[in-house]
């Protein structure tokens, strides 16, 4: 199943391709059948340079109300998505597993909240004032999601969602 990818959010590049070669980096260097030479050069010669410096993004977040991702699923990378020039950018692979992931904002003494839960236990609390209060592993969270930052993570989800954690890795929180 097709799995699009952004290369610009919020104005910014977001080196998902870098980043998400980054995370098959581990899974081709113990068996060679994902590494794809022909896309990984590829990727290259469309000019996405640079392509190990980068954190590596082990999953992605996605609203699934058809409950249409699960473990074993093909996914299917690409970028430009419907668009005359879609490309493929990585290996077909196995969602290994997925989690159900939820954002709920909210305000507490006129101070801007967001609550991440994953599998139903809360997973981090984030205080938005003049100095970022956390709680949780949210760094964690975010690099893997291929995010910079925590304050990147949050620009991006700005407001409630509800979906899933689509690991392609073994990482699971």
């Amino acid at each position: 199943m097709i799995l699009p990818f952004s290369t610009q959010m919020n104005g910014k590049p977001t080196y998902f391709v870098q980043k998400i070669w980054a995370s098959l980096y581990d899974l081709y260097k113990e068996d060679e059948k994902y590494f794809m030479p022909e896309l990984y050069y590829a990727c290259i010669d469309r000019g996405f340079k640079n392509m190990h410096p980068h954190k590596p993004k082990r999953h992605t977040f996605r609203e699934d109300e058809k409950d249409r991702w699960h473990a074993g699923r093909m996914i299917d990378y690409f970028i430009n998505c419907r668009q005359k020039d879609m490309f493929r950018f990585a290996p077909v692979l196995p969602v290994v597993s997925t989690q159900k992931v939820e954002i709920k904002w909210f305000e507490l003494f006129d101070k801007k909240m967001a609550r991440v839960f994953i599998d139903n236990k809360s997973f981090a609390c984030v205080k938005f004032s003049d100095e970022m209060i956390i709680t949780g592993d949210m760094l964690q969270l975010a690099q893997n999601d291929g995010f910079d930052t925590i304050e990147d993570f949050f620009a991006y989800f700005n407001e409630d969602f509800k979906g899933k954690i689509i690991h392609w890795t073994d990482l699971r929180y």
